[in-house]
């Protein structure tokens, strides 16, 4: 297996073990936790039962006022008891569906997984084949689509594998909160949801041309956490520092290494993309491009587009400035001013601004420098 099918697949299968992670339980524990509770309720209904008894003799066989509290008394332990006994059957119909979600979330990753490894022996043979092909310059070329296609098929399936297990995530925070009567969110849920801001104010959301999935640097698209970071503060009017796009126009970046950075990287437009590339005018992949864009600046940046999640979080689009950059799970982007991003295709190109990569998850807009 060549190094890029290998960091694919490490890569891939690596974002299903960390779902089947989230997933894991002890069902022996679970069947113990729901007997309990039937045992729990047919010992207390009986003592239920036995305490209505007693009532209604002490009812029968007295009068007068200490007759009449004590029987009141009765009657209030008894719906004492009976909330009781409701509460624990509730409970056990949660432990019973808690069981059933996380089974059949394991069941839907383990068939993501199964299909990740059928698209890759697949793409092993049709490499195979690529040695075949005539002229020899051709080969390169075959090769290099092929694993374009996987990439972008795995993103597809753990894009999946990531939405079935936060659906399987969000039924459980359900039903702790229908049992707890609270409405906060888990922190799971909390560290993955993209705020709905994301993808309005005019996103677009068309995948975009030459948009390369973060091959070298440990994309594969999918699931990934959205960290919790401060919201980055716009500049003071007038504190910005000029840049001069290619088309003409002249945008304002929040500070010197911001600029530095945006420059950088339109000085590698046309570089070649190249699987885990950070040599600049040589070849390059996405988020090589911007930790190398922002090292010429000074600020040194996480080597993976996953790991670029620093500095400030950008709470919408409409808030974006030139040096931001544009993170999905397995793909990142900066933003260099006029609703344009540059970014590691094949080659180094300008595109849209846009929250869709090929089916990974969109993380967020963040700014490095704060």
């Amino acid at each position: 297996m060549n190094a890029p099918v290998d960091h694919l697949v490490r890569n891939g299968l690596d974002t299903t073990n960390q779902f089947a992670a989230k997933l894991k339980h002890d069902p022996s524990a679970i069947n113990g936790a729901r007997d309990g509770h039937v045992a729990l309720q047919t010992s207390v209904g009986q003592a239920n039962q036995h305490a209505g008894a007693q009532r209604v003799n002490l009812a029968q066989a007295s009068s007068g006022a200490t007759s009449e509290r004590a029987v009141q008394t009765s009657k209030d332990l008894e719906k004492e008891v009976q909330d009781l006994l409701d509460e624990s059957a509730e409970i056990e119909r949660a432990v019973a569906e808690a069981a059933e979600t996380l089974h059949v979330g394991e069941i839907r990753n383990d068939q993501v997984r199964d299909q990740i490894l059928r698209e890759i022996a697949s793409s092993m043979k049709a490499l195979a084949a690529v040695n075949g092909i005539q002229p020899p310059e051709s080969r390169a070329a075959a090769a290099r689509q092929i694993l374009l296609q996987l990439q972008t098929k795995i993103g597809q399936l753990t894009g999946q594998a990531a939405t079935f297990t936060e659906e399987t995530l969000g039924k459980l925070t359900g039903l702790g909160q229908r049992l707890g009567g609270s409405e906060s969110t888990s922190a799971s849920s909390a560290t993955t949801s993209v705020p709905q801001a994301f993808n309005n104010n005019g996103a677009h959301v068309s995948h975009g041309g030459g948009g390369g999935g973060d091959i070298g640097g440990g994309g594969g698209g999918g699931y990934a956490g959205k960290p919790r970071l401060p919201v980055a503060v716009p500049p003071q009017p007038g504190s910005g520092v000029g840049i001069n796009l290619p088309g003409g126009k002249t945008v304002m970046a929040p500070n010197e290494t911001a600029a530095k950075a945006v420059r950088a990287a339109l000085s590698q437009l046309g570089v070649p993309y190249v699987w885990g590339g950070t040599a600049r005018g040589q070849g390059l992949d996405c988020s090589g491009l911007t930790m190398t864009s922002y090292q010429d600046a000074g600020l040194q940046l996480p080597r993976t587009a996953k790991q670029q999640t620093v500095g400030a979080e950008v709470p919408s689009i409409d808030q974006l400035l030139p040096g931001d950059l544009v993170v999905w799970s397995g793909h990142v982007a900066m933003v260099i001013g006029d609703g344009q991003m540059v970014e590691a295709g094949d080659p180094v190109q300008i595109s849209k601004i846009r929250t869709t990569n090929a089916g990974q998850q969109f993380i967020g807009f963040y700014r490095p420098t704060g």
